[in-house]
């Protein structure tokens, strides 16, 4: 049926086609028109390097895609891990902000430090035990492995650069 088509197309006198490259006319018996239900070694050269190429390519996204749905099976069997290890790492956060004063490698005073925990674990008054004298007022957040302030308490450290900080006595 297409041969036949291609056939008719071809006994017509004059009949020109453009080229969808070069937008160019040109008569269409200078076109090699073939059918796609011929076998594969009758299409021209150029016809078959395009195939040829277009199917090594659909071959290596094949290829590509096996590896990344094999990526993400691990990484779904991975996360209940990754969910137990961050969890544990949470909680030791809160246990050692509890703690951490009690350390000599703590770089402050016990005896300078309130806690507070939220939104921020310290508040440090330098010089209140030595000297009797607060000499400067530190706000402390501790951190372990990858831990990053929170918006909240990125907004407080905001806060203290800009000198947005006030005194007030009620009563």
């Amino acid at each position: 049926m297409a041969n036949k088509i291609i056939q008719q197309l071809l006994s017509i006198p004059g009949l020109k086609i453009e080229c969808p490259r070069c937008t160019g006319e040109f008569s269409i018996k200078r076109a090699k028109l073939f059918s796609m239900y011929d076998t594969y070694d009758t299409y021209p050269l150029a016809a078959q390097k395009i195939i040829c190429d277009r199917s090594v390519s659909a071959n290596e996204l094949m290829v590509e895609m096996k590896g990344r749905k094999k990526q993400l099976t691990e990484d779904k069997k991975k996360r209940p891990e990754k969910i137990a290890v961050s969890a544990q790492a949470c909680n030791f956060g809160k246990i050692s902000e509890q703690i951490l004063p009690a350390f000599l490698t703590f770089p402050y005073k016990q005896s300078e430090c309130r806690i507070l925990l939220q939104p921020i674990d310290y508040i440090v008054f330098t010089g209140l035990s030595g000297k009797g004298r607060v000499e400067v007022i530190k706000f402390v957040d501790v951190k372990t492995g990858n831990g990053r302030l929170s918006p909240k308490q990125g907004q407080i450290r905001e806060c203290v650069i800009d000198g947005k900080i006030t005194h007030k006595v009620i009563g």
